[in-house]
């Protein structure tokens, strides 16, 4: 699907990521995900703190993730976030590769709702906030 706006962070997985193999364990990968998510929705305008002013929460409802290559200890990640879609639902597509062999790791992708905070009710259509934060993009 083509992405409506990217953003791409950096990383670099750290002891305490790392399974008894010496490779980052499986569970550690949606938090370096969170970090290009929270890159690229700053980069839109609507990061956490913008959502909670809106009155909105947009919770992670579905994720998928495809390891292809182990991330190591000490070696840099680039990871982009891209929005893919964004009317009804908030789906963001992910990419991990080694910065210095530029080889695929992992990718997947999340799904996010967005939820009224005051009434905790899911909402079927996504609010007009996330299009004004989109249109220059769009």
């Amino acid at each position: 699907m083509k992405a409506i706006v990217s953003e791409t962070t950096k990383a670099c997985p750290q002891f305490y990521d790392l399974d008894p193999m010496n490779i980052v364990w499986h569970g550690n990968y949606p938090r370096f995900f969170e970090l290009a998510r929270t890159a690229l929705l700053k980069k839109i305008g609507y990061g956490y703190n913008d959502m909670i002013v809106s009155g909105y929460a947009w919770p992670v409802i579905d994720m998928h993730i495809r390891y292809y290559r182990p991330l190591r200890l000490g070696r840099w990640i680039d990871i982009s976030a891209s929005i893919t879609e964004w009317e009804n639902r908030l789906k963001i597509e992910y990419l991990a590769r080694d910065v210095e062999s530029g080889q695929k790791t992992t990718k997947g992708h999340t799904i996010q709702v967005a939820v009224d905070i005051k009434t905790e009710a899911m909402l079927w259509q996504t609010p007009p906030i996330l299009k004004e934060k989109l249109t220059p993009y769009l």
